[in-house]
């Protein structure tokens, strides 16, 4: 029969002889020191008004915990720690354990007695409006050093200057420190103005700080007038599955030019366009996206001819490719304006001015 000691017994509907513990090697008898540096770290962040908690067990450990279970039925060793030292650091401290959606958490490593303390990844909810052209939405590593800097990208290690996720980052991460990653909702193209507010989380990894003024962090950034910042908030860890993974209808604006005359009898003829369109991958991204064909519902709402071009309003199922639905794609995309009209036409401007988000307005606001 197995020995245990009295802590590692006490996990156990059955009770074991006393003595060298066979799970633990006795390391548990330590546990109350371990419990008093957690409670250290804990109050060394006053910061933190709720706490998560990581324990960290070797795996010979669970292995002989599995030896023991052999005997008799009890609680893992891991959750009963877990439960044990977040109601001790509760009692101690007054601060209630939370294990998901805290801002800060204590880690405990069993082999070496360890205890540290580490600030929670910082998730930003907000919307951003694009008001100028030549801006991204991700930082683009140059494509030949990866970001190191050479020749072909002078050096600055990326294709473009900047980007809305640097715009953005780059001033969370001043006052909190840390490495970020911007999630959104889908993207528009780099020449197209956004009016209508992407939602998107900024996701800031290992903060040195988590407290950061988001109504002085959108005036700094809109101050700039690149972009437009709404509706700043935290959120929690699942904000960002929620936000990249939701692709909403949105609404268009785009002016249309033709080699040929734009007339009247043009417009009437568009405000009827109402198709489910068969598009091939355009030929601009083929070369990096797979070559199939997608059936997106696309609708233009208004039309009217404005000094000799065509200003249409057109509302579509997210991933339409608005360029090719003007253009045609040399017939890649059926239906097309130039199609309908029987003539060229190109997109000259085009600007996002509403994105059907009332799903993401209702869980994160």
């Amino acid at each position: 029969m197995i020995e245990l000691c009295s802590a590692c017994n006490s996990r156990f509907e059955e009770e074991f002889p006393e003595g060298p513990c066979h799970i633990c090697s006795n390391i548990l008898d330590s546990l109350p020191q371990l419990m008093e540096r957690a409670e250290v770290e804990l109050s060394a962040h006053p910061e933190w008004k709720t706490f998560a908690l990581s324990t960290s067990i070797p795996k010979k450990l669970l292995a002989k915990e599995e030896e023991a279970w052999d005997y008799s039925k009890g609680e893992s060793l891991k959750s009963w720690l877990n439960a044990k030292v977040s109601k001790h650091l509760e009692e101690k401290t007054g601060k209630p354990y939370q294990p998901m959606g805290a801002p800060g958490r204590i880690t405990i490593k069993l082999a070496n007695g360890e205890v540290t303390s580490s600030n929670e990844p910082l998730f930003i909810f907000g919307r951003y409006k694009k008001l100028v052209h030549g801006i991204c939405q991700s930082k683009w590593l140059c494509l030949k050093c990866n970001g190191q800097g050479c020749k072909y990208c002078n050096g600055k290690g990326k294709m473009y200057d900047e980007s809305i996720e640097e715009l953005i980052g780059d001033v969370a991460t001043a006052s909190t420190g840390g490495r970020y990653t911007l999630h959104a909702s889908g993207r528009e193209d780099i020449d197209v103005f956004n009016f209508a507010g992407r939602p998107f989380v900024l996701e800031i990894k290992n903060p040195k700080s988590i407290q950061i003024n988001l109504e002085e962090l959108a005036s700094k950034i809109n101050s700039e007038g690149k972009i437009e910042l709404l509706d700043l908030k935290f959120a929690p860890p699942s904000s960002v599955t929620l936000v990249s993974d939701s692709h909403f209808p949105k609404t268009y604006r785009a002016w249309v030019g033709s080699s040929e005359e734009l007339i009247p009898e043009d417009a009437e003829k568009l405000r009827t366009f109402d198709y489910t369109l068969a598009q091939k991958t355009p030929t601009r991204v083929v070369h990096r996206r797979a070559d199939k064909v997608r059936n997106r519902r696309a609708k233009i709402t208004s039309a009217k001819l404005e000094e000799g071009r065509m200003v249409i309003d057109v509302h579509a199922d997210a991933g339409t490719y608005i360029k090719e639905l003007i253009h045609g794609d040399q017939g890649r995309t059926e239906p097309s304006i130039s199609s309908v009209l029987g003539k060229p036409c190109i997109c000259e401007r085009l600007d996002v001015i509403g994105i059907d988000d009332d799903f993401i307005k209702l869980v994160l606001g």
